[in-house]
């Protein structure tokens, strides 16, 4: 009975949880920026590589589980004249997720991306980028572990010597899958007496082709489409200390998800010799609507940048987690001069 109650209550929380149906959620979308949009690979101006690492509802013993690494290259018509001349960029991304007691389905998807660079203006201060994305999914699940209805003896109880019909009808599928996006980019040249100091706005799309998804033999369930808008604006608060409003709003087969959140960022430099010379810390919080609330710490390097983040369930789900939410892991490395990226959030 205790596994069957097990079942019932993960029905449960599949059928309330306010996020994507189909597709895995991250808090900190801004970090995971080609599994946000694929246009976001224009604006990287070195080389960078990230990587995220989420785990979700560890109390409940059947932990989500998702990982992403994804690798941006820039290129130039000169790389002498940087950063003038950025044409966009190219990038690669894998992500993984786990779902089930015993890890038994799994997500695989490797994507490729291109994104093209249309400069409003010779410095750059306005660009709009249009991206690309294509991939392949791979949908895998393990019918060994599971337990069947019609292998439950009324006298005996669980029976496995009783072979399952149902589970003959599951096949591992592999699909192909396009999306695309756009994104626009003030970054104006550093002023100390500027208070707006970048805006930034983008649209993507996913599942574009509407590949089919299904693991049932006969079946056919088309993914709908994903559409996702995010935004952002940083103000100059002091010489030092910025802050940061931002937008996620995801829509995909008439489920919602909207985020809302700020970020504080303190920026340092110092004039020794030491290993880190310049930097910068970043305090936020988050709501998900009717979900969570977001608690994130950040500290970046021009070289690297390592964040934590922890959901907080709002929602009647909490009660069934006994409180405990997700947590988040980013770690991201920037083959870059010594200068601080630029600021997007």
């Amino acid at each position: 009975m205790g596994k069957i109650r097990t079942g019932i209550f993960l029905i449960y929380l599949l059928a309330s949880c306010p996020v994507l149906g189909q597709d895995a959620v991250f808090s900190q979308f801004f970090n995971t920026t080609l599994y946000l949009n694929p246009a976001l690979a224009g604006i990287e101006d070195e080389i960078i590589v990230n990587s995220n690492y989420r785990t979700q509802w560890n109390s409940l013993q059947f932990p989500y589980q998702t990982t992403q690494i994804s690798a941006v290259m820039p290129y130039y018509r000169d790389k002498h004249q940087k950063p003038f001349g950025h044409l966009g960029g190219l990038g690669l991304s894998i992500y993984n997720d786990v779902a089930g007691r015993d890890n038994n389905f799994k997500t695989t998807g490797l994507n490729s991306n291109f994104a093209y660079n249309l400069p409003l203006d010779r410095h750059y201060i306005h660009v709009i980028t249009f991206g690309l994305q294509t991939g392949l999914v791979q949908k895998r699940i393990d019918t060994s572990t599971l337990q069947w209805g019609e292998q439950y003896n009324p006298y005996v109880g669980f029976d496995s010597s009783i072979s399952p019909t149902e589970a003959g009808e599951f096949r591992n599928r592999a699909f192909f899958d396009v999306g695309s996006g756009i994104f626009w980019f003030y970054n104006p040249l550093a002023q100390e007496n500027r208070v707006v100091t970048s805006i930034n706005s983008g649209i993507s799309v996913a599942h574009m082709n509407h590949p089919d998804e299904s693991m049932v033999d006969f079946e056919t369930n088309r993914l709908p489409l994903l559409y996702k808008y995010h935004g952002g604006i940083v103000f100059r608060i002091s010489t030092h200390v910025t802050a940061s409003a931002n937008v996620l709003v995801a829509y995909q087969n008439e489920t919602s998800q909207q985020n809302f959140g700020t970020y504080f960022s303190y920026t340092f430099h110092s004039e020794s010799d030491g290993l880190i010379t310049e930097g910068v810390f970043r305090l936020g919080g988050w709501y998900r609507a009717q979900d969570a609330a977001i608690f994130l710490t950040e500290f970046e390097t021009p070289k690297f940048k390592l964040a934590f983040s922890y959901d907080m369930n709002t929602s009647s789900l909490r009660y069934g987690s006994r409180g405990i939410g997700s947590y988040e892991v980013h770690l991201g490395l920037r083959f870059a001069e010594h200068e601080l990226p630029k600021s997007r959030y």
